[in-house]
């Protein structure tokens, strides 16, 4: 089973992510934005070089294809192709029009996901240093997300917000997580 998350930066996707492939017991596919892109000192903000988004996809696609049969990922080819959308549609040069052009090519023939939950923005974001700390921006990723979804007619779960009825962020992704399992249960 392949199950990916969607949504945008700060939704709780990677703690999601992580509990449900602990409770599944199979492989998780970590951010490589924070595994492997950052550490490298490559830029992962609204001003992302088309290479860099390119290289992003590449290594998306190969975990995605790599992998054993049965995993969890905090992110997938759908979130490489809206940063990139929102990014290089802004640079505007014929560069990035080429990549993103590319870009949504691959991620039209290479997204087959058994589950896609699909996680909206329910909390305040951490401000970690990496992720764009820009509001707006994340509303706008959130936006095309559900878009992209609907327009490409991916099939998705919503899980909703328990924030409200849980006393930590922590607790309100572990009701997310049981919500999923009782989804994947069925």
């Amino acid at each position: 089973m392949k199950i990916v998350t969607a949504g945008s930066h700060g939704t709780g996707k990677s703690s999601f992510a992580k509990g449900l492939a602990e409770k599944l017991n199979c492989h998780l596919i970590k951010d490589i934005v924070r595994e492997e892109i950052l550490p490298k000192g490559f830029t992962i903000n609204e001003q992302t070089p088309p290479e860099v988004q390119w290289l992003l996809v590449g290594r998306q696609w190969e975990l995605e294809n790599t992998k054993s049969e049965n995993w969890v990922s905090d992110k997938c080819l759908f979130d490489y192709l809206i940063y990139g959308e929102i990014i290089l549609e802004k640079q505007n040069s014929e560069k990035a029009r080429k990549v993103l052009g590319a870009i949504r090519e691959i991620v039209r023939d290479n997204t087959k996901y058994d589950l896609v939950f699909y996680l909206p923005i329910e909390f305040p974001m951490e401000l970690d240093g990496a992720r764009s700390e820009d509001l707006e921006f994340q509303i706008e990723v959130d936006r095309r997300y559900k878009k992209l979804l609907d327009e490409w007619g991916i099939k998705y779960i919503t899980l909703p917000s328990f924030i409200k009825e849980s006393a930590s962020k922590e607790e309100a992704i572990e009701k997310r997580i049981n919500l999923a399992l009782s989804y994947i249960n069925k």
